[in-house]
């Protein structure tokens, strides 16, 4: 099949017969992954799917010179992708193992998060109600704009800063002090 069709349907929004030629030249794409380059059948279907995504765009645009030559920049294509992801993931041997490689126990630090989540939700609950309900709303909701805080709890976008500031200070003071105990 001439798929120089491809260019010219998808530049005039053909898809009917875009989809038709795909339906043809998807499988094509993957038997030759799975053959010629020793790729799975998951692992060329991938591969064959951003390759498509890719060359779509291009032809789309009108960017491939030699439309008569598509199904072999597409082959181009996919062995490079395939070659792309198979470098990621190879694994490399060394002689010796890199510094890099070693990464210190998480334990100590899960341990301390804990027990500093423990305090923190602890010096929350020895809080007024207002400011309880104040600062557990910025814990919900981390990204909100003062505005949005300020029409929330029906004060003014001052009053929120202030009371966000209050409240921070009441609890490093609670925590340093429960740290201490």
């Amino acid at each position: 099949m001439d798929y120089s069709e491809l260019a010219e349907a998808l530049q005039d929004g053909d898809d009917v017969k875009v989809n038709k030629i795909l339906e043809e030249i998807i499988p094509r794409l993957v038997r030759f992954l799975e053959i010629h380059m020793g790729a799975s059948t998951a692992d060329a279907e991938d591969c064959v799917q951003h390759s498509l995504e890719r060359v779509l765009k291009v032809l789309r645009e009108d960017g491939l010179n030699n439309a008569d030559r598509i199904l072999t920049y597409l082959m181009s294509t996919c062995r490079n992708n395939y070659l792309k992801e198979q470098e990621k993931i190879r694994e490399v041997n060394y002689d010796h193992v890199p510094r890099t490689e070693f990464h210190k126990p998480n334990q100590v630090k899960s341990i301390l998060d804990r027990e500093r989540k423990q305090i923190l939700k602890r010096c929350i609950e020895e809080l007024k109600e207002m400011y309880r309900t104040f600062i557990e709303y910025w814990f919900e909701h981390p990204d909100s704009e003062a505005d949005m805080v300020a029409s929330h709890f029906g004060i003014s976008v001052n009053n929120v800063w202030t009371r966000k500031h209050r409240v921070i200070k009441k609890l490093n003071q609670c925590y340093k002090r429960k740290i201490n105990q």
